[in-house]
């Protein structure tokens, strides 16, 4: 009778109950490899040697078109982009008209700055030609503008990164 308790862990095993030995990192789909490195942080992913070739590998497929690889175990959002930095405190990106008339339109992802708070009106000649006008600032390009939201235990967290040179 001292075999049964072996006899109840194989059958488990058989039954996916208890997993016949440890999952490794190396076991996990390409997507799941690809959440694990990005979601690193203290070393980053390019500090994992593990992670190196499997992120250069997700930016070459990206750079040539793919998508961002699911992984069901994981929670990430879809591929997003921010080609620009956040705008100062009390400023609002903004992308300026199109047609040359300097009209400013809030844009998440417009390439100025603008302090709509302190508006200022500007008259030309004598004929009643205004117009109000607004202080702006370019807004500092990301290094890397591409990213991806990754839900983990800690919130969310937003992996940035660039395609430059896949």
């Amino acid at each position: 009778m001292k075999r049964a308790p072996h006899l109840v862990m194989i059958g488990m095993a058989l039954l996916g109950l208890v997993p016949m030995r440890a999952a490794q990192a190396q076991d996990a789909s390409f997507g799941c490899k690809v959440l694990l490195c990005a979601a690193a942080t203290a070393p980053s992913w390019s500090g994992i040697p593990y992670c190196v070739p499997v992120m250069q590998d997700l930016f070459r497929r990206l750079a040539h078109g793919g998508g961002w690889p699911t992984c069901p175990e994981g929670n990430a959002s879809g591929l997003g982009y921010e080609p620009y930095q956040p705008c100062p405190a009390g400023m609002t990106a903004a992308q300026g008209g199109s047609d040359g008339n300097g009209e400013l339109t809030p844009a998440a992802n417009g390439n100025l700055c603008v302090d709509f708070s302190k508006p200022r009106r500007v008259c030309f000649g004598g004929h009643g030609d205004c117009s109000t006008e607004y202080s702006t600032t370019s807004r500092a390009v990301r290094s890397d503008p591409y990213f991806v939201d990754i839900s983990t235990a800690n919130g969310t967290q937003r992996f940035y990164f660039s395609l430059k040179g896949y």
